[in-house]
């Protein structure tokens, strides 16, 4: 994995004008390696949690098709994740994601969910998740360079290529584990991280690339 140290433009993040109070913007060095290289006639993609109107508008300027799945409100990630075993977890994962056979996925927005999932959540996870990876599939998120690193409790959007919206997340925090990139490339089981760039606040901006 490349990692590279924040640039000046990153040692802040601004408010976004003309948005609601709390709806914030940040800068994104990857979010153009992640729609840059797609070659296909409609982008399918899959956002992991509350969709914001930001990315339904972005995602809507070109033929596409979205996929949303609200995984943090859901009882398995808020709840159960040490009452389940991993193949039980797979099984409500692959009901929570509710594809139709066949579907194929180019993009996938996970933000910062990975870090809610404990490891053996995180293999259910990417197991279910797998059969709708195909080997060009790419995915954005983030997680830490040390896992001392707190996690803040945020939602993001997406404004264009290269900003990113943020804003309080709307129900309290949750449990979370955060997974340093290695954690990551070893418990899931389709995708490695590719690309790594540092925010000041100790969080890795990361890329996701299929491994299938």
């Amino acid at each position: 994995m490349s990692l590279s140290a924040p640039a000046k433009q990153m040692s802040s993040i601004t408010s976004l004008p003309g948005a609601s109070a709390g709806v914030e913007q940040q800068s994104s060095r990857l979010l153009p390696a992640l729609f840059g290289r797609l070659s296909v006639k409609r982008v399918r993609v899959f956002e992991a949690g509350p969709v914001s109107p930001a990315t339904i508008s972005f995602i809507g300027q070109v033929p596409s098709r979205i996929h949303v799945c609200d995984l943090f409100s859901a009882p398995l990630v808020r709840t159960l994740q040490t009452e389940l075993s991993e193949k039980e977890m797979k099984r409500e994962f692959q009901e929570l994601l509710d594809f139709k056979v066949g579907t194929m996925i180019d993009v996938c927005l996970f933000w910062d969910f990975l870090n809610y999932l404990n490891r053996p959540a995180l293999r259910a996870f990417s197991a279910a998740l797998k059969p709708y990876v195909h080997p060009g599939t790419r995915a954005h998120g983030f997680t830490v360079l040390n896992v001392e690193t707190p996690l803040r409790n945020q939602q993001y959007g997406i404004i264009d290529h290269e900003t990113i919206s943020v804003r309080p997340g709307p129900s309290p925090q949750l449990d979370y584990y955060p997974h340093s990139h290695e954690e990551l490339n070893q418990c899931l089981g389709c995708f490695e991280v590719g690309r790594g760039w540092l925010l000041p606040d100790g969080r890795l901006e990361i890329l996701l690339e299929a491994t299938v």
